[in-house]
């Protein structure tokens, strides 16, 4: 959701900004963020209610994998990358002041090297269970700031026809990190301890799913139902195979290899399903943002009702 060619109403006091089409690489970015924030949801909610692994490898890992999901936009920033030199809406350069999204997902590391500093034994030190309480919370507010920044650029019509992101934002992020972290323990045990703990995770993960589909649905649904807002059905119909194609990639081998390995362990399952979830929800991603661009270019007055 970024700003593109200057349009007549650019130097408007309170116009809206127009917006381009997403990068392929921006909307990877921000899909693989979404899934370490919900890396660090589960790990907190875990520390929390004291289900975490024992010992400081069975938290500093997916700590670790979070890191390195969330870190990957603002480090491709800072190296000033062509096409990745914004995050948050942030140039980290000096003179350039954070945006309020931006700061926010900076607070979100405090907890993280709290958790990682006090990870030791099984975990049930108070202050650890606090530190987790502290990096979910901190997770659910970068998302939803992100979220609300992202729909503050878009004109009313869009804001109503978005009023479900910030719930599918945060369901995609505990979603995509539910399935990495269930490659992670993988990769850690080899294969769940518990044999009812790995079913009751596969439902979770199968719900999640489920209602994420719902919320998606729901939010194409909005976007076409509004007459400001309304795409066009050639629009409709030329991204409906890439739409079929990102809900294969996001729900069906996923959810296949949640039925098939999900409690017996098959670390190739785990594999696919999160690489797959992440594709699916990069195309998503950029096909949504692709129909609110085209939207957001639409004079109200020539817009149609469907």
């Amino acid at each position: 959701m970024q700003p593109i060619r200057e349009s007549p109403d650019a130097g408007v006091v309170g116009a809206v900004p127009p917006r381009r089409h997403p990068i392929r690489a921006v909307a990877l970015l921000q899909v693989l963020a979404a899934a370490g924030y919900g890396v660090w949801l589960w790990l907190g909610l875990a520390l929390l209610l004291g289900l975490g692994q024992s010992g400081r490898s069975g938290t500093l890992v997916p700590l670790a994998l979070g890191a390195v999901l969330v870190g990957a936009a603002p480090l491709l920033a800072c190296l000033r990358v062509p096409g990745l030199t914004q995050w948050h809406g942030w140039q980290p350069r000096p003179g350039h002041r954070p945006t309020r999204s931006a700061l926010t997902a900076l607070l979100t590391w405090l907890p993280v090297l709290a958790v990682a500093g006090l990870a030791h034994g099984d975990n049930s030190f108070w202050v650890t269970r606090l530190a987790g309480a502290t990096l979910m919370l901190c997770c659910l507010v970068s998302l939803s700031q992100a979220t609300h920044d992202d729909r503050a650029t878009l004109p009313a019509p869009l804001q109503r026809a978005t009023a479900l992101l910030p719930a599918s934002r945060i369901t995609t992020a505990t979603y995509t990190g539910g399935l990495w972290m269930w490659l992670s323990v993988l990769t850690q045990q080899g294969a769940f301890q518990d044999g009812r703990g790995a079913y009751l995770w596969a439902l979770l993960l199968l719900a999640l799913a489920l209602g994420l589909g719902l919320l998606e649905s729901g939010m194409w649904q909005s976007l076409r139902g509004e007459p400001e807002a309304a795409t066009g059905e050639a629009a409709s119909r030329h991204r409906f195979p890439a739409r079929l194609l990102a809900a294969l990639l996001t729900y069906a081998l996923p959810c296949t290899a949640l039925l098939l390995g999900g409690a017996t362990g098959h670390l190739a399952a785990a594999a696919v399903a999160a690489a797959s979830a992440l594709l699916g929800q990069m195309l998503e991603r950029q096909l949504y943002e692709s129909a609110l661009a085209d939207a957001a270019a639409q004079p109200p007055a020539t817009a149609r009702v469907h």
